[in-house]
């Protein structure tokens, strides 16, 4: 999952911010990064920056460029699962200041992590960024093409279309994102869990391992598979977001007693 969020968001022709929100722990910035940078700074910072009041002037110090011209930008996980808990009241605000960072014109990633429930209906608030599965255009579930990746998502696949239906924006923004690994195809793969595949990633270990622990391909990594069908990808789910965006954007009504055009 975390390595098809960073295959997306260095390969999408736009400025990208990535979120790392996966309470299980961040692991790009030991991974791909190698190391680089510091541990002041990340996700983990922001509980404390949100109860000091200091979050909204202080959420860009927290960015890490994840290439030379700083176009992508992540925001480094927690460093360790049991900080998670402590951010249950900073994903509102959090998820405020990424909606400014879309309005400043960067598209924005979040690795949400494993789906994590509290009941067959609902997701955990505490140990998820529910706020921000609910609140996002486009929510993809990571599936590979193999049958204990496929049997697994099912349950998934209806938690999710649950909460979201009854908590969030709605189910209409859930789609798969197959990577293409194992005997069965996307097109079987969305059928037989019944949504529509948005994206599909090809099964790169070579792209795959530098994207996890660093280091370099022998050709550019923009050339590597990998890197292409994410370019192809990012097309597919902005299309889809901006769909979907249309589709909820209130409508207006006239003709109302004052004369003046209202929505809804």
């Amino acid at each position: 999952m975390t390595t098809s969020a960073l295959a997306l968001a260095l390969s999408a022709p736009t400025r990208t911010l990535l979120a790392e929100a996966d309470p299980s722990g961040g692991t790009i910035r030991n991974g791909y990064l190698q190391g680089a940078g510091t541990a002041a700074v990340g996700l983990h910072r922001l509980a404390a920056a949100h109860r000091s009041g200091t979050l909204a002037e202080t959420f860009e110090q927290h960015l890490v460029p994840l290439d030379r011209a700083g176009e992508r930008l992540l925001l480094p996980g927690v460093t360790d699962p049991s900080q998670a808990p402590s951010l249950a009241g900073t994903w509102e605000a959090l998820h405020a200041l990424l909606r400014v960072m879309e309005q400043d014109g960067y598209d924005v990633v979040i690795d949400a992590g494993r789906v994590v429930v509290e009941s067959a209906a609902r997701l955990n608030e505490l140990l998820s960024p529910a706020v921000l599965v609910r609140r996002a255009d486009v929510v993809l579930l990571v599936v590979r093409g193999t049958a204990p990746s496929v049997a697994s998502a099912a349950p998934v696949v209806k938690t999710l279309r649950a909460d979201l239906d009854r908590h969030g924006a709605g189910s209409s923004g859930l789609g798969l994102l197959v990577i293409e690994d194992g005997p069965y195809r996307p097109a079987e793969i969305g059928a037989h869990l019944g949504l529509p595949v948005l994206a599909a990633l090809p099964h790169d270990p070579a792209t795959a391992q530098v994207l996890t622990d660093g280091g370099s391909l022998r050709g550019k990594l923009s050339l590597a598979p990998l890197m292409r069908a994410g370019r192809s990808a990012h097309e597919q789910i902005t299309l889809a977001a901006t769909r979907r965006r249309l589709q909820l954007a209130p409508r207006p009504v006239v003709g109302t007693p004052s004369g003046k055009v209202s929505y809804v």
